[in-house]
């Protein structure tokens, strides 16, 4: 992020779709969509350690805090898979999420967007059972959670919204509208910025979480995706599967300042921040 240049590649399986290393650094993951499986590296070296068999096209990874687990979503009939960070060992779930998930420490659970259904599971980190559904109607995509975990933003996608939701409550306080094919939602570090991805139009919002206003529309990303912010806020980096592509958002002027070449269909970013 230093000098925003393409450093290298790690060899993973067919459709890499999603990335996370461990708190501690020991392990890196790698959800693989196409091949069915998560690749297992080392983050010092970035080589192959193993490759672990899921469900149908897995999804998104999530690390449970303290409990040596990382939780695995599918886009197919499958349901949840536990991979032991201890042994690589798998258990597979009933429970079904689709989505991409976020974890709520002060309450120990985990929203579930499911994207093919209109509704959010909430599950209970320690039983891993799901012990409420929030419905939402759309497609709901992704969820941003501010810093005093008070709120989430859900992107909801067919219902060209962003809707705020009591995380006390879980209930939907608020909708924000007119925000086309909503797909990423996420946070600036300080909490002053809300940045969504468009992914049919071409571009990201900004959204004031003090006023819940949009604040601007960036154009000229094609097709984006994720977003994630430097950790001092100056800049926002966002995936364009429809350019392969990384576009570089200097926020003080809220303005595209490059493009760092990618492969093809980029689609998500983990940032590393240990």
């Amino acid at each position: 992020p230093s000098g925003m240049k393409l450093m290298g590649k790690i060899n993973a399986g067919n459709g890499p779709c999603d990335v996370l290393i461990l708190k501690d650094g020991s392990k890196g993951y790698i959800a693989n969509y196409q091949s069915n499986d998560v690749t297992v590296y080392d983050p010092k070296t970035n080589k192959k350690i193993t490759a672990i068999q899921t469900y149908e096209h897995p999804t998104a990874l999530l690390e449970l805090p303290g409990r040596n687990k990382i939780l695995v979503t599918h886009q197919s009939d499958g349901g949840m898979c536990v991979i032991s960070t201890l042994d690589n060992s798998v258990t597979k779930m009933a429970e079904y999420c689709s989505g991409f998930m976020r974890y709520v420490k002060s309450s120990d659970k985990i929203y579930l967007p499911q994207i093919f259904a209109p509704f959010i599971q909430v599950m209970d980190a320690n039983t891993l059972h799901v012990i409420k559904q929030i419905e939402t109607g759309g497609r709901p995509m992704s969820m941003a959670v501010s810093s005093d975990e008070k709120f989430g933003y859900l992107a909801n996608y067919d219902s060209t919204e962003v809707a705020k939701i009591d995380l006390t409550t879980d209930e939907i306080v608020l909708k924000i509208k007119n925000i086309p094919s909503p797909r990423w939602i996420e946070f600036s570090p300080d909490n002053s910025l809300l940045m969504v991805t468009n992914v049919k139009d071409n571009s990201v919002t900004l959204i004031d979480p003090k006023t819940d206003a949009v604040i601007k529309t960036i154009f000229g990303i094609p097709m984006p995706t994720d977003v994630k912010f430097t950790p001092d806020g100056n800049y926002a980096l966002v995936c364009s599967q429809g350019s392969a592509s990384v576009a570089v958002i200097e926020m003080r002027s809220m303005e595209i300042k490059e493009r760092i070449k990618t492969a093809s269909n980029p689609i998500t970013i983990f940032q590393d921040i240990r």
